[in-house]
């Protein structure tokens, strides 16, 4: 069934707008076992990569449409967001086309959505159309909540009607007592639906890994296994946690950057002055500073240094773990927030690589029965990333975009640029 699956892909575009490209000259950063191939030329046909490698070996399409010099440049596929948050039915349709293209502005090409709204089947169905400029969307279900969940017969239920209706995860929200948690993770598991987000109290990170919970987001649910938030962890602690861990089969995505303003506060005055708030209203920057200053007055330096420690021993004990920044939350500017969330880690201590592959193969891996993405390789959906400098060499290299490909349809720096500062015009009106 995936061969039959994989082969529609390749014969029907996901893209109406997909091209024919030839990169060339190229450094590759595959993220699977090939490594680095220098001075490669990368076929693209509609949305699939068709060959990367040597140049004398590339099959070229009939027609080309764009021919892109990769000399000195590295290309690497592009970035994952496995939390991210998508446009609800309130919005307009100019804050819906905003914030889509702002994944793809800073080389996002795949959003895992985790707050389902009936609305994004039809910005998916646009964005394949080529009627409009976004990422890959996968799409979590509403939440089940304490407040949308009444009893453990309601959430089977309803668990039931969001299978059904083709949601690709479900959403797990804080307040679920431990009944109706197990009535709905049971019912999840017989349908073969993934369920993933927040550990709600009554439930616990153990209990919750044991069920098959899918992700473990915000790291949610560890500290407080062991009274993290007023302690140091140990590495008995850790040891425990990974273990646990890496028996249930779970991911882990940290959204570690906003987690650690939250708990630990921050630098209003820093965090007002990134550059990317020029794509945020005065409505929303304000509000935004309101909530780092009352983060401050609770702030708990002692939770930031374990999750920080906890953060890097999951990725050295390898966890599946997967990149993520909850965009768009506190100072969290959907694309511009996975740079954020990349610095949160390098700073906790993960080699490039951890982080890299976190973003890419990583999230390919956990989306493998949907398509084949993650990896520059013949076969694998064309979602690439254009770079001048190696992100090995310096993480922070993966900022320095020459283009992003989003499904085989290319967009050049000069694009980009043009669009975001029409963005940025739009919201300062």
């Amino acid at each position: 069934m995936r061969i039959i699956f994989l082969i529609f892909l390749t014969l029907f575009s996901l893209s109406a707008n997909a091209e024919n490209t030839v990169i060339n000259n190229v450094t590759v950063l595959t993220m699977d076992d090939k490594g680095v191939l220098s001075g490669a030329t990368v076929v693209v046909v509609n949305d699939r990569i068709t060959y990367a490698g040597p140049p004398a070996a590339a099959p070229m399409p009939g027609n080309v449409d764009n021919i892109i010099d990769g000399t000195g440049k590295f290309l690497m596929p592009g970035l994952a967001e496995m939390h991210g948050h998508l446009p609800s039915s309130g919005w307009s349709r100019e804050r819906q086309e905003r914030i889509l293209f702002l994944y793809l502005a800073g080389g996002v090409t795949t959003v895992r959505g985790m707050l389902g709204d009936p609305i994004q089947f039809e910005l998916r169905k646009e964005i394949t159309a080529g009627t409009m400029d976004g990422p890959v969307l996968y799409l979590a279900a509403p939440s089940m909540n304490g407040n949308s969940v009444s009893s453990p017969a309601d959430g089977r239920a309803k668990i039931q009607r969001y299978a059904a209706q083709g949601w690709d995860l479900q959403k797990i929200h804080p307040g679920l007592t431990r009944a109706e948690y197990e009535a709905i993770a049971n019912e999840a598991n017989k349908l073969n639906f993934p369920f993933g987000g927040h550990v709600p109290a009554d439930v616990g990170i153990e209990r919750a890994l044991g069920a098959g919970q899918i992700s473990i987001d915000h790291m949610d649910g560890y500290l407080q296994m062991v009274g993290g938030d007023k302690r140091e962890m140990t590495d008995d602690d850790f040891r425990a946690m990974i273990e646990m861990t890496k028996h249930s089969g779970s991911w882990v995505v940290p959204t570690h950057e906003l987690f650690n303003v939250l708990i630990g506060g921050g630098d209003v005055a820093a965090l007002t002055a990134r550059p990317e708030n020029r794509y945020l209203t005065p409505d929303a920057l304000a509000s935004y500073q309101r909530r780092a200053a009352n983060a401050n007055s609770s702030a708990n330096p002692l939770a930031v240094k374990n999750r920080n420690r906890l953060l890097k021993a999951l990725a050295d004990a390898e966890v599946n773990l997967a990149l993520g920044s909850d965009a768009p939350q506190l100072f969290s500017v959907p694309g511009f927030s996975i740079w954020r969330e990349i610095q949160s880690m390098q700073a906790a201590g993960l080699t490039a690589a951890q982080i890299l592959k976190s973003g890419t193969s990583a999230p390919g891996r956990y989306f493998a029965d949907k398509d084949t993405f993650g990896t520059v390789a013949a076969g694998s959906r064309a979602d690439l990333i254009l770079l001048n400098r190696n992100p090995f060499e310096d993480i922070e290299a993966v900022f320095d975009q020459a283009g992003v490909m989003a499904a085989g349809k290319w967009y050049s720096r000069a694009d980009i640029d043009a669009r975001l500062d029409t963005i940025s015009a739009d919201v300062a009106r």
